[in-house]
């Protein structure tokens, strides 16, 4: 034990004899560590900086010197003209009441709520070093698309299949669940013996970008005229779709909508 507060103290004297400051190295950021993250419009985003060795006598107790410098950590939006100060340790800085941040152990986690297309971009975690050092984020913030395939009003036959496919695309995240209305009110197919739902996740598989999708199918078998009216597709946590559905009655029913739309009903028809 001796030996070793000697060798200790020999080294401590070397290092400060060279303007070190013993067995404390001087901050750095861990490595490696998540540097890009893709987030839903409208949700919370987190970017977590973890900085060792910051300066805190408590993160080196060995270190030589008496006391160490305590040093910040900021965040900065970085843009190719100029940049913007959000944080500096622990204050926010920046007239936005969505920034802030939040401090556990080593890592200092920028949080920014409701977040917008415009916040998009790099943000860089930076130590108040001379020279400073930085580590930049990239944030991407995309809009989740729900869209029943094809036009805002189909038109069937009566007693006729009517197909409607809901798809979730650009998410980051699949949805716990999609349910399809009719009027208001949510389709089960145990309560509708001739309808079915399905959902197909053969495109869930993220891509390079890390998004993903899936779609829901209602299918209608041997529709009625009570089967018309607004069907919307909700999936969880995302916006809806709607969609006017039209059962026609026959050659005569074809007849009244060429009358009152005037509409081309080769396309429209199925």
């Amino acid at each position: 034990m001796v030996a070793m507060l000697k060798a200790l103290l020999t080294l401590c004297s070397l290092s400060m004899a060279l303007g070190g400051t013993g067995l404390y190295m001087g901050p750095y950021f861990r490595d490696p560590q998540p540097l890009n993250f893709t987030v839903h419009k409208n949700s919370a985003a987190y970017l977590p900086c973890e900085v060792r060795q910051l300066g805190d006598k408590k993160v080196s107790p060995l270190a030589c010197s008496r006391e160490l410098q305590t040093r910040d950590v900021s965040w900065v939006r970085a843009k190719k003209e100029d940049s913007d100060i959000l944080t500096v340790g622990q204050y926010t800085f920046v007239n936005d009441e969505r920034f802030s941040v939040f401090k556990s152990d080593d890592t200092w986690t920028l949080v920014i709520k409701y977040v917008q297309a415009r916040d998009s971009g790099v943000y860089e975690c930076q130590i108040s070093t001379e020279p400073k050092m930085a580590l930049r984020f990239r944030l991407n913030v995309i809009v989740p698309q729900v869209e029943i395939t094809g036009e805002a009003e189909k038109y069937v036959r009566k007693g006729s299949t009517a197909k409607l496919e809901c798809r979730v695309s650009s998410t980051v995240e699949l949805p716990d669940y999609i349910f399809w209305y009719r009027a208001g009110q949510r389709l089960l197919e145990y309560d509708e013996p001739r309808m079915s739902i399905s959902v197909s996740r053969a495109s869930g598989d993220k891509d390079k970008s890390g998004e993903m999708s899936v779609t829901s199918v209602l299918v209608i078998f041997r529709a009625h005229l009570e089967d018309a009216g607004n069907y919307t597709c909700l999936p969880s946590n995302l916006p809806n779709s709607t969609i006017r559905l039209h059962v026609l009655d026959g050659e005569s029913g074809l007849l009244k909508l060429w009358l009152e739309y005037n509409i081309d009903l080769w396309v429209t028809i199925s």
